[in-house]
């Protein structure tokens, strides 16, 4: 009986050792298939989407006639739910506003334009003339604005605006013949003038800051 006993504990013994053993050997295939390494993080959207000028921010790279032009500032529009980009590009001591969407419809118009002396008091004529051209006014409306980065002398000192700051704008679009048009905007008692050119976007390389 004692011999019994003992055969009885021996096979007990032998039966855990195997199960033990091929437990052992699963769980170290299953690690080297990857089952135990966490799971990696989705990919941005961001990095799977390629931005467009539409999309302008602080930090990227708008290639124009062979030059590159550094965004150092961005403002962003909302007119009930319609949504624009001035971008302010710099390119040593020149200076260009690249305005973006600003028509509801259509396709996608791009203005490059430059800071314009003429000073503006009251409320801006249906008919502006800037050096020798006449313009006629186009659209006006008023936009929820933030400010990001650099956007030069726009509302005083830029350091007294911290960044996404939100601000109101009036705005004005002006049109001529052929491709000159002009935007008047105002910001709380200042207006501003931009003069310029509609181009077409597909003469324009945007590369992506970040």
């Amino acid at each position: 009986m004692f011999t019994i006993l003992i055969i009885a504990a021996l096979v007990v013994a032998v039966g855990s050792a195997g199960y033990g053993a091929v437990a052992y050997r699963t769980e170290k295939r299953r690690r080297g298939l990857g089952g135990d390494r966490p799971a990696l993080p989705a990919p941005s959207s961001d990095t799977l989407i390629e931005r467009g000028l539409r999309d302008l921010r602080v930090g990227d790279v708008v290639t124009m006639d062979g030059r590159d032009l550094l965004c150092e500032g961005a403002i962003s529009y909302d007119e009930d739910g319609h949504r624009w980009v001035c971008g302010r590009l710099v390119d040593g001591q020149e200076v260009v506003w690249c305005v973006v969407g600003l028509e509801r419809v259509g396709s996608q118009v791009v203005r490059m334009l430059t800071a314009d002396p003429t000073d503006v008091a009251g409320y801006p004529p249906e008919v502006l003339v800037l050096g020798d051209v006449r313009f006629t006014l186009d659209k006006r409306g008023t936009a929820t604005c933030k400010l990001h980065g650099d956007v030069g002398a726009l509302l005083g000192s830029k350091s007294t605006k911290p960044e996404g700051s939100v601000e109101r704008c009036r705005w004005w679009l002006y049109q001529s013949s052929g491709d000159d048009t002009a935007v008047v905007e105002q910001w709380g008692a200042d207006y501003r003038v931009l003069r310029g050119k509609k181009v077409a976007g597909d003469t324009i390389d945007l590369i992506p800051g970040s």
